[in-house]
Parts: structure tokens; C-alpha cells; sequence
């Protein structure tokens, strides 16, 4: 009987994570064909994932890397209707973000992905976060991002909101950078 129920709750995990939300897929598909060129021959594909302190995160096929076979990325998207509150354009904004994510691990060697291990690092993680903010603002995006970090910011409380706010840039650090000669 335990083994079927874990088999059954198997099954359900598998077709959750399976289950893709349209209007995501949508938008990345515009957002990478619009702002990510590089990333136009690449098989980067759509999850959908639970969490109350994420909202979107970019991987790469482990097991593909492992096993020298073509890379694939996931963009995972957050199952939370809270997701579809935040706006349009900040929704954009983030997976900017995510797909500059999925070009770093894209250009270049495999080899240098073993280097992600240092994300285990808080100040490793903040420049890898800072550096796909920055991308992302690069490519147009930047209103769109600081609209999405606002509706983050009511979305989390406590130690997750501190930690957002020094992994990421903040609304603020985004006009600092978006002003003329950042003043």
C-alpha cells in the first residue's frame, strides 16, 4: 500500500510539474525572441513549481550536462495566482532577468558551470543575481523590473524580504543606475 501511494503521489508530483502555464510560456517566448537572440537555437523549456518565496528561477538539465548531451534549460514559473497580480511588463522584466540567467549558462564552456557551486555563497549568489538585474536592464527592461520588485516586496516579509532586497537590486538602486551619469 506505501508503495502505491508513493507512486501515485509520483504521478501527481510529474503531471504538476509538467503542467505549464500558457501566459508564461507566451511571454517568454516574446521576451526571447525580442531581447535574447543568442538564445534563438537554444531548447529552453517551461515548469511550473511551488514556493512562497519564488516566483521564477532559471536551471539547466543536470543530467544532460552530466552526460555531454545538447543542453536544456527550464525556466521554472510559480503555480501562484499572487504571480498573475504582478504587471505585465514586470512580469517581462523578470524573465529578462531569467534569461539572462540562461545565457550565462549557455556561453561558453560546460566546465565553468561547475563554478555555480560558489551560489551556495551569499556573496557569490548577490553578484550572479546583480549581474542578470543588470542584463536585464541592458536590454530594456528596467521599469519593468523595478515595478516587479515592488509587488515582490509585498509578496515576502521578514528574512526573505532582507535577503531580496541585498540579492537583487532594489527600485532604488535601479534609478541610480537608469539616471544620467547615475546622479
Amino acid at each position: 500500500m506505501r508503495v502505491a501511494a508513493i507512486f501515485v503521489a509520483g504521478a501527481i508530483f510529474a503531471q504538476a510539474q509538467t503542467k505549464n502555464p500558457e501566459w508564461a510560456e507566451r511571454m517568454i517566448l516574446e521576451v526571447r525572441s525580442s531581447s535574447f537572440p543568442e538564445l534563438r537555437n537554444r531548447d529552453i523549456r517551461v515548469r511550473q513549481f511551488d514556493s512562497s518565496t519564488d516566483y521564477f528561477q532559471a536551471r539547466f538539465g543536470i543530467w544532460r550536462f552530466l552526460t555531454l548531451r545538447r543542453m536544456q534549460y527550464v525556466i521554472r514559473v510559480n503555480a501562484a495566482d499572487a504571480l498573475r497580480a504582478a504587471s505585465e511588463d514586470g512580469r517581462r522584466a523578470i524573465i529578462a532577468h531569467e534569461l539572462a540567467h540562461v545565457a550565462y549558462y549557455a556561453k561558453g564552456n560546460r566546465l565553468r558551470l561547475f563554478g555555480l557551486i560558489r551560489l551556495a555563497s551569499q556573496g557569490c549568489r548577490e553578484r550572479f543575481e546583480k549581474r542578470a538585474d543588470l542584463d536585464a536592464l541592458r536590454r530594456g527592461y528596467a521599469q519593468g523590473l523595478k515595478a516587479y520588485r515592488v509587488w515582490l516586496y509585498q509578496q515576502v516579509t521578514g528574512g526573505v524580504l532582507d535577503e531580496k532586497k541585498r540579492d537583487y537590486l532594489t527600485p532604488e538602486e535601479i534609478d541610480a543606475i537608469q539616471r544620467p551619469n547615475g546622479k
